[in-house]
């Protein structure tokens, strides 16, 4: 078989083959051939809005990411951008992220990490808690391109996606909806913000790295403190120490009122991705 021809398991884009094929060409000319193996890609994970695969080839390992055309609505632009590639090439961000290879609007490709997912556990160790501040701290002071977050309209979209669910409870859905408005009186979209810091995309190795940056907006620093401590069951102990330390790191007030508010608001826009997506 050619090795340009897009291979019958395919189940991805004609443009997302052509474009990894265009890419490993230039990166490993002499195995490029392997892409087409079906025996070269491991199913990692389906994500909010993606589909990730571990690429296997003789002489490296990539991170394979496709985009989920019909769910681009629930990015806080409505629309792709290039995210990945944007923070990988700033010079102070780069750090905490593997190299992005690859960011179009149907794949995403990057070098593979020997890293996995972060626990709750990994919270128990005071380096860790510091390192993450250092990542919080030079993110949210970073002057990124991104776009801004407006939560009033964010709530409002995945109310009215949701809502499109036969099987969501309506009156579950008008409550957590009436809540979360009240809720976003305290969000304030002011500085750099990743938006999904999760024990998927928050990897442990011989450092923390940050991967899935599509959700990235101009956002508020309590939110993306509060997905934290939402998303990885922090104890009062542990979320305690996060926040002593972030403030020591980055020098941003912690309200703990407005965090205790944007912790429910994260858990509502949480459950309603969940209602929309189930």
């Amino acid at each position: 078989m050619n090795s340009k021809q897009q291979p019958d398991w395919w189940r991805y884009s004609a443009t997302s083959w052509h474009q990894l094929l265009e890419l490993m060409s230039e990166l490993q000319p002499t195995t490029v051939g392997q892409c087409a193996n079906q025996a070269s890609w491991q199913l990692l994970k389906v994500g909010d809005t993606n589909t990730n695969f571990k690429l296997s080839l003789a002489h490296q390992d990539y991170f394979v990411q496709f985009v989920d055309q019909a769910k681009l609505e629930q990015l806080p632009s409505g629309e792709y951008a290039s995210q990945t590639r944007l923070v990988s090439e700033n010079p102070v961000l780069s750090k905490w992220l593997p190299k992005c290879l690859l960011d179009t609007e149907v794949i995403r490709v990057s070098t593979w990490l020997d890293a996995r997912p972060t626990i709750n556990q990994d919270f128990n160790n005071p380096d860790r808690v510091v390192e993450l501040s250092r990542l919080l701290s030079e993110l949210h002071h970073s002057e990124l391109s991104l776009p801004e977050l407006d939560m009033k309209k964010h709530l409002a979209k995945y109310y009215e996606i949701a809502r499109a669910n036969k099987n969501a409870d309506p009156l579950r859905l008008e409550t957590l909806y009436k809540q979360g408005q009240k809720l976003t009186g305290y969000f304030v979209a002011s500085n750099s913000c990743h938006n999904d810091i999760s024990p998927g995309n928050l990897l442990s190795g011989y450092q923390l790295f940050l991967v899935d940056w599509e959700y990235a907006a101009i956002s508020d620093p309590l939110f993306e403190l509060a997905g934290v401590v939402v998303n990885f069951d922090l104890s009062d102990q542990q979320e305690q120490e996060l926040v002593t330390e972030y403030r020591k790191q980055s020098g941003i007030k912690v309200d703990i009122d407005k965090l205790e508010a944007m912790k429910d608001l994260y858990q509502i826009i949480s459950e309603l991705w969940y209602m929309e997506n189930e």
